[in-house]
Formats: C-alpha cells, sequence, structure tokens
C-alpha cells in the first residue's frame, strides 16, 4: 500500500464520520451495531448524487481513453464473452455511469439496467434519458428465462445478504454469461463489514473465493476468466487480506 493509501486509511479509520464527508468510503468496521438501527438501507437521493459526483469525471477520462483499473477490468470482462450484439442487463446500474462506458466500448450491446434504488434509477434517467432504467431486485429479476445473452452484476452482490439468491436469478435470465463484476474476495470465511459509502452506511461482504465459486458451479456457471479489478486491500482498515476481481462465468 502506497503512503497515500496509508494516509487515506488513518483518516478513514480514525475521523470514520469526518472523513465520509470528503471520502467514498470511509469508517471500515465489523461492529455493525455501532452505524445505530435501520442504518442500513437502500440509498437515497443525496447518495446518489454523490455517487454521480464521483464518477462523472472517472467516466470522461475513461472515454478519452485512460480508463481505471476497475473500468479495465469490465472492458476485459465484455471482451472475454465475445459478445459484440446482443442484450446485456446490469443488476446495480446505480446512477447509469456503466451504460455509458459499456456503449463505448461494445456500442452493438443492447442495454438495461436496474437498481434497487429509486433514487440511483432517477440519476440515471436525468443523466441517459434514452437508455432502460428500472428499479427492481436483485432477488426477483421481472424478466423471463434466458432474457439476456450477458448478465452483469455491476457491484452489487457485496451489498446483499442473500448473494446466492441473487446469483440464482442471474444464472436465470441469462443465456450465455454472468459476469461477477469488483467481487471482493479472500481466502478466509465469508465476513460482512459496515462502512461509509459516499456519506451514508453500508453493509459490504468479503467473500471466500472457494464458497462463492461453488455457489456460482452448482448453478451450472463456470469460471471461464478473472479480470483483476481494483486496489482493493482491506488489510489497512480490517486486518483482513483482499483481492478485487471480475470474474465471468458461462453457462
Amino acid at each position: 500500500m502506497s503512503v497515500t493509501s496509508r494516509l487515506l486509511a488513518f483518516a478513514s479509520q480514525s475521523l470514520p464520520r469526518v472523513s465520509s464527508r470528503v471520502l467514498a468510503s470511509a469508517g471500515y468496521t465489523f461492529d455493525l451495531d455501532s452505524f445505530g438501527p435501520g442504518a442500513f438501507r437502500v440509498w437515497d437521493d443525496a447518495t446518489a448524487r454523490r455517487q454521480d459526483r464521483a464518477w462523472t469525471p472517472l467516466v470522461a477520462q475513461a472515454l478519452a481513453g485512460n480508463p481505471r483499473e476497475d473500468i479495465v477490468a469490465l472492458y476485459g470482462a465484455l471482451d472475454t464473452t465475445g459478445t459484440t450484439a446482443g442484450t446485456i442487463l446490469e443488476v446495480g446500474c446505480g446512477g447509469g455511469y456503466n451504460s455509458e462506458l459499456i456503449a463505448h466500448h461494445a456500442p452493438g450491446l443492447r442495454y438495461t439496467g436496474v437498481d434497487l434504488s429509486e433514487a440511483m434509477v432517477e440519476v440515471s434517467r436525468e443523466k441517459y434519458p434514452g437508455r432502460d432504467f428500472q428499479v427492481a431486485s436483485a432477488l426477483e429479476l421481472p424478466f423471463d428465462d434466458g432474457s439476456f445473452d450477458v448478465v452483469v452484476d455491476g457491484v452489487a452482490l457485496l451489498h446483499i445478504p442473500d448473494w446466492q439468491g441473487a446469483i440464482r436469478e442471474y444464472a436465470r435470465v441469462a443465456s450465455r454469461f454472468v459476469v461477477l463484476h469488483g467481487l471482493t474476495l479472500s481466502d478466509g470465511e465469508t465476513v460482512t463489514f459496515g462502512k461509509y459509502a459516499y456519506g451514508q452506511p453500508s453493509r459490504e461482504l468479503i467473500f471466500k473465493r472457494s464458497e462463492i465459486l461453488a455457489a456460482c458451479e452448482s448453478l451450472g456457471l463456470r469460471l471461464v476468466a478473472s479480470h483483476p479489478a481494483d486496489d482493493y486491500d482491506l488489510t489497512e482498515y480490517l486486518g483482513v487480506s483482499t483481492t478485487s476481481e471480475s470474474w465471468v462465468l458461462a453457462l
């Protein structure tokens, strides 16, 4: 971890409520009760707007030819599928920024995005009015079996306690590939932690690599590629060594 990263980690952990207004992520802890009752709720409008402000320059940078590591991982995952035309569903579309990145990298794909947060979908529709965004749960996708050539989890899975149920839905509505983008992985047990994400309390999962792989394989999903995403090692924050990867799974 670089000196800058260590300083950010120190600021995040020593002054979580203050730094959460400046940093995208702050205050990592396994003590979920410390956030208070009812803290972990669907992201609200303020959070959606903060995320949009953070991602707008990242999207512009990527479109100019200098994508960040996690965007490179998404592009690599799309390339691995070899799907240049057809349909793609993003679950956990957030503010819709991946729709712009996908349109830039693979313009032949017809995009649909869903998110549990009405505020996020509203931002998506404002930013990208010509695209299909819907409010929906990853656990009850409003689509027929095999409706999409590719289903992409847009870094939503790590927020979903019933992550096995979500993957089951992804496999149901996909006909060819499922992409689990930005998985936080370790060799230890699957654990849940809390943090502030764009100023709002957020619950996240660290997945035991072998456990999530076994869950995918039980659904007929075969891992065909793993692309390293951004530098998301939580050792400095939680004492757990992690990596971030984007998996491509074939049906």
